[in-house]
């Protein structure tokens, strides 16, 4: 609803917005303030400054800056990834909310090697290939899950992920995406479905 009341640009329920800005549930607060900017950018400076200089800063990095992506962006990316296509929106904000954004350019690399990475990957925007000692084994692009496809032991810089254009990958820690499968079967059944 917050969302739409900014895409709609509906000034009556600025008030709501300002209010929902001090809400502890970051999605929430993100898309109140995104609202907020969109039917007012004075009155979303003046009353973002009453949160404290970091929630300030980083609000304004979603939303003035577009730096990041927002959690609810990143929900909305998950909805679109057909493995996840029946999945309840409010299942994928946990997936969101544990996903860390990671951003790489043209040629710069991100090290898979076992003893140095213990996260998942998907690929929101761009495209990267997966180098094997220097060697290209497959290309993967937006929407993609980059996770245990590694077949061997192996040393570091062995597994390199090599950015070719701008790319934007979510990191999920696989403590924590396992600790959220547990928590929701239909989420852990979806993922099984996948993989197999």
């Amino acid at each position: 609803m917050l969302f739409q009341i900014g895409i709609l640009r509906i000034a009556d329920f600025k008030m709501d917005l300002i209010a929902q800005l001090f809400n502890p549930d970051r999605l929430i607060r993100e898309v109140a303030g995104w609202a907020l900017h969109q039917i007012n950018p004075e009155l979303y400076i003046a009353n973002v400054r009453r949160l404290g200089e970091g929630i300030r800063k980083e609000l304004d990095d979603l939303i003035i800056h577009e730096r990041r992506m927002t959690v609810f962006e990143r929900v909305r990316f998950f909805q679109k990834i057909s493995m996840f296509d029946t999945i309840p929106g409010v299942t994928l904000s946990y997936l969101a909310d544990i996903g860390e954004e990671v951003r790489l350019k043209p040629y710069e690399t991100l090290s898979l090697d076992e003893k140095s990475n213990n996260n998942f990957y998907v690929i929101a925007t761009g495209m990267v290939d997966l180098l094997l000692k220097g060697e290209k084994l497959a290309g993967y692009g937006h929407g993609q899950f980059i996770g245990e496809m590694l077949a061997s032991p192996n040393f570091i810089n062995t597994n390199l992920l090599k950015a070719q254009t701008d790319v934007v990958l979510l990191r999920i820690s696989k403590d924590q995406f396992y600790e959220l499968l547990s928590d929701n079967v239909k989420l852990a059944d979806k993922i099984i479905e996948f993989i197999a």
